[in-house]
């Protein structure tokens, strides 16, 4: 059987999903590639930076501290990730369908972050 090829998918995803098979192995080590920019590092627009996300996000995620290295493009990115998982922001999806889906995701991968 042939894999059903999704232009939002890559085909080797949809593969390892057609066989049920993880997209790394169990017994794989997965570790961090970039290290994210930590607060007593930031500075200039990378401080910026984190002083909006926790404004909006009241936080900063370990997705901005990696995006941080380019600061001008995580400018662009924070208002769509506050868009997204943020009620005051404008998102409408659910917490719950949003964690379920963090998780499937997640299990998918193997992974256990």
């Amino acid at each position: 059987m042939q894999p059903r090829v999704s232009r939002d998918v890559p085909a080797w995803i949809m593969m390892a999903q057609a066989k049920s098979l993880p997209l790394y192995p169990k017994d794989a080590i997965m570790t961090q590639r970039i290290a994210g920019i930590a607060d007593a590092d930031a500075v200039g627009a990378v401080k910026e930076l984190f002083d909006s996300s926790n404004q909006l996000l009241g936080r900063t995620a370990n997705l901005m501290r990696i995006l941080a290295h380019s600061p001008h493009l995580a400018k662009w990115v924070l208002p769509f990730i506050a868009a997204v998982r943020q009620p005051t922001a404008g998102a409408v999806s659910d917490v719950r369908l949003r964690n379920l889906a963090v998780l499937k995701t997640s299990a998918l991968n193997g992974c256990r972050y």
